[in-house]
């Protein structure tokens, strides 16, 4: 089950269940409450898993555009030394060999800087679901903690 699943049927539960009047109170099940934070622990490190896919992801662009920038410019110079040995084709084909491996860096430096936009948006996204699900936990355990005032109440007449 994904964590916002589970997080949307906690709100609903949230806004169901019975609410107790003048207080701003809920009667919640605490073993539902209970079931539900089990279910997001369990997809928790499917999330992680996930953001560790993405940046091996990223490396693996990475790696790509590196090779592909080196295999640019070694057909490059290799294009150079072919055409050294003829004189005025000898410049051209220099000025030929700097645009292309000029090409080969920009395109390295555009595919480097798109890979790690996608990885940094991806691992963004993957964070602020884990941020929001993590703040949704941490709000419904206080919740659970606070018994309600009517309980209180009750605890307080039973001592008298």
């Amino acid at each position: 089950m994904d964590i916002l699943d589970v997080l949307n049927e906690l709100e609903e539960l949230v806004e169901e269940s019975t609410k107790i009047p003048l207080v701003r109170k809920i009667m919640v099940d605490d073993e539902l409450i209970l079931d539900m934070i089990d279910h997001i622990r369990t997809a928790l490190p499917e999330e992680m898993r996930m953001a560790k896919s993405i940046s091996a992801e990223r490396e693996k662009i990475i790696e790509e555009a590196r090779l592909e920038a080196k295999r640019i410019v070694s057909e490059a110079k290799e294009e150079l030394n072919r055409m050294a040995g003829e004189n005025e084709l000898v410049k051209q084909a220099r000025q030929q060999a700097s645009e292309l491996i000029e090409q080969a860096k920009a395109l390295s430096r555009e595919i480097k800087i798109g890979a790690y936009q996608f990885a940094d948006d991806l691992l963004l996204s993957s964070e602020e679901t884990l941020d929001k699900a993590l703040t949704q936990v941490k709000s419904a355990r206080s919740e659970l903690r606070k018994p309600p005032k009517s309980i209180e109440q009750e605890a307080a007449i039973t001592k008298q």
